[in-house]
Formats: C-alpha cells, structure tokens, sequence
C-alpha cells in the first residue's frame, strides 16, 4: 500500500542517479526530468501570487472607475490671523477620512482606503491652494476648513493638471520631475513649525515663505506643481516601528518571538544537549553564563543630550495623528522659457529647511523623475519617467512611484499650510482681499 501511494508521488520516488547522469548529457532533458518529478510543485506559489495580485488589481481598478472625485481651490482672507497650528488642527480633522475596508469589500468589491491630496500650484506665477478628494469626502474638507478659516472660500474647478501634455518628449513642452524621500526610517520626524519661530519676537519665519516666493515669480508659459499625496491610517504598524526605534535609543534588547516550529525543534535538542551533559559530565554550552555587573543607572539616564533630545522628538511623532504620505514636484514650462534653476534648485532648497542631521530629512530621489545621472538611454528614460510622473500626478496615484512613508499633523502643517499673511508678501498668492459678513439687518427694503 505504502509503495503505491509512493508511485503517485513522484517527486518521493525522486532518482538521484538518474538526474545527474541524464544531466551529464543532456541538461534540458534533465531539466524535464526534474519538472516532472516533482520540480512542477515551485509553480504553485509562483502561480498563487500571480492570480492573486492580478484579481485584486482587476478588482481595485473596476472598484476606483465608479469612483467620482472633485478638486476644490482653497482661498483665505488677506486679514486672516491664524497660525500653522490651525492647519494641525485641520490635518488632525481629516483624519476622519479614514475608512478601513472589510476582507470582503476588498476580495469581492475591490474597495480600498481612498487617498487625498493637497496642493499648491502656480500658473504663470498665480499661487493657488487646492485639495483633490472624493466627492462624497468635499463636505468633510469645507468642514474641516471652515472650523479654522470661517471666511474662507471653497470651489470646485477644472483641473489644472490637465490643460498640459502627458507624453513626453513634447514638441512646445518639457517637465522637471521628482519624489521627496525619507532619507531615515519614518518615526524619526523632521524639523516642524515651532522651531521656526523667533522665541523672543514669536515671528514666525517657515520654509513655506520662500516657497510662495518662489512660485509667485513664475512668468507665462511656466507652471510648478507642489503635491502631498495623504492615506488615512489607523498608525498601529507606524506605532510598532517608532516603538522599536525608542527602545533601540533606550538600550533595551527585544526578546525574539519563538515559533511553534521553533519550539518542536527545540525541545528535543535541549534534551540531547541535557543526557549529553550528563554523560560527559560537563556543560557542553561552554559553561553557566556570568552576569554582567551593572552600575546600577538607569539606561535613560546614560544618554547624551541629543540622543535624549532624539528619543523625545520620536515619541512626541508618535503621538501625533498622521497619514501615510508621497510628495511629488513637477516644473512644467515652454520649452523657449524653462528654466531649471528659477524653481527646482530654490523649491529643494526650501524643503531642505525642515531637515535634521541626527534624525529625519528629505530629499529628491534618482528611482523616480528626471535623473540625470543615467548612463544608458539617458534621454529615452528620462522622458519615460516624465510621463509616468505627470500621468501619476494627474490622477493622484498613491501606488505609483516611491512607497509611501508616516508624517505626523505637524509635519504636513510645516510642509503644507496657508501663508501668515503679516509676514508673506507673495504678490501672486491668490487670497481674499477682504472678509465676508452679512448685510445689516436693519436695511429698507422697497
């Protein structure tokens, strides 16, 4: 009985011999030999992963065609008041998009978390904030908006991206393109907005001030795209990695987690380890371990003052709400007016003000966007990546280009948030000149 379920099992009736000495001859046929024995068990999960990643891609894709989106351009007062923190505050409100789906929504309805996106853009040196959402998500955004910024103006528009080209190499048209990527693992922050401001005066001097001044001086025929792609999350893989970069900061060794399989295999091999200790009548595992002598300190106590300050900046991100986050950068112009070094070079520069050299930092990355260091095919992919980038830009993808990486509410109102008006002087910021309000309620009517 036992040999033939042995003969319908080939791969248990597997004859070394034979393979190598077909092999020596023949290896294609060798290779036939191994698939039929046994060899075709590899495809299995090669296959698995194949049906698996193609159905729910099929299913996403028919999912997010019946979705309807809308972008909404955002004005504020020129008299507004407010500071960065309301924008935390809005971050913090938008987090309420968050809306995980169930295991059958995803297999059999293809639903996902849905992004969104905020913008800044300037057309021809006209500034404009924007955020790019699901229709059924606008009311949350005004909401969201309104509750810092009552006076604000809120309208649906046409979508800038598109009045460009999306192929390139274009004859009348070119596009400088980029990612920003974390330079270190994300629960590391950045520097944020209350380390620009004067402690003394309390002026408030951001990266976004000679941002807006950058965009603002753009002429006609040139554009620059500023864009922050935001996933809800409910943060618990984010927490789990902050909480292992803190007790790496604090010299706390984690216990590796044991298997099941870990523990079969162990149990018999300490008691192999044990009887032979017993036979021989010594310790074959080099002998009883010393304890280490400690001073008695506490290990918090032995850190530096940066590495305290560190460990502080980590938790305090970790507290924070945030989103899983893709920035992107496009500088789109006429070919006869672009001009690189009038908005890439001063927009990286501005970026480059929220970075740290002992924790996080931002910079552009060469997987994706114009790199000019390429060797082979330079100009070929170059213009390939162009494409994909303002194809990617245009619909807002979170899957496309780099993986996305944590940035908590006070990060994102560092790197996006409305100008302190007393202190930015962007001519081409589009703003409200004046404030709103009912009319009298005494007035005569005829």
């Amino acid at each position: 009985m036992f040999e033939e379920i042995i003969g319908y099992l080939p791969f248990l009736n597997f004859d070394v011999d034979a393979f190598l000495n077909v092999a020596g001859n023949d290896p294609f046929s060798a290779m036939i030999y191994l698939f039929l024995k046994g060899g075709w068990l590899i495809l299995i999960p090669v296959l698995w992963f194949m049906v698996k990643n193609g159905w729910l891609e099929y299913i996403q894709n028919k999912h997010a065609a019946k979705r309807e989106w809308i972008l909404l351009r955002i004005s504020v007062p020129k008299a507004s008041e407010q500071t960065v923190r309301a924008i935390e505050n809005l971050f913090a409100l938008l987090a309420g998009a968050h809306s995980p789906a169930s295991w059958t929504e995803t297999w059999f309805e293809g639903a996902t978390q849905p992004v969104m996106s905020i913008e800044i853009a300037s057309i021809e040196g006209q500034v404009s904030y924007y955020v790019y959402c699901l229709k059924g998500l606008r009311d949350l955004i005004e909401a969201a908006v309104y509750a810092q910024y009552p006076d604000a103006e809120i309208e649906p528009v046409e979508d800038y991206a598109r009045q460009v080209p999306s192929e390139y190499p274009n004859e009348e048209w070119d596009v400088w393109c980029t990612e920003m990527t974390n330079v270190m693992p994300d629960p590391y922050p950045l520097r944020t907005y209350p380390e620009f401001e004067d402690k003394v005066s309390g002026e408030f001097k951001g990266p976004m001030a000679s941002f807006l001044e950058v965009f603002s001086r753009l002429g006609p025929g040139e554009q620059a795209w500023y864009q922050i792609i935001l996933q809800p999350t409910d943060q618990r893989d984010f927490r789990k990695r902050s909480e292992a970069i803190v007790k790496k900061i604090k010299g706390i060794k984690e216990t590796p987690k044991v298997s099941i399989l870990d523990q079969i295999i162990s149990i018999p091999l300490s008691a192999f380890m044990e009887i032979a200790n017993m036979l021989m009548g010594s310790t074959m595992g080099g002998g009883e371990k010393k304890e280490e002598k400690r001073d008695g300190t506490p290990e918090i106590l032995k850190l530096s003052p940066g590495e305290r300050f560190v460990l502080e900046s980590v938790e305090r991100k970790a507290s924070k709400i945030g989103f899983n986050c893709k920035i992107r950068f496009l500088y789109v112009a006429k070919k006869d007016v672009m001009k690189k070094s009038r908005a890439v070079q001063p927009f990286i520069g501005s970026i480059k003000q929220v970075n740290t050299f002992n924790m996080q930092a931002l910079k552009p990355s060469s997987k994706v966007g114009v790199n000019g260091t390429l060797w082979w095919f330079k100009d070929r992919r170059n213009a390939q990546r162009k494409s994909k980038m303002v194809r990617a830009y245009r619909s807002r993808s979170g899957w496309s280009g780099l993986p996305k990486f944590f940035m908590s509410s006070e990060e994102l109102a560092t790197l996006w948030h409305f100008p302190i008006l007393l202190q930015v002087k962007a001519p081409g910021l589009r703003r409200i000149e004046a404030k709103k309000s009912e009319a009298p309620a005494n007035i005569p009517f005829g």
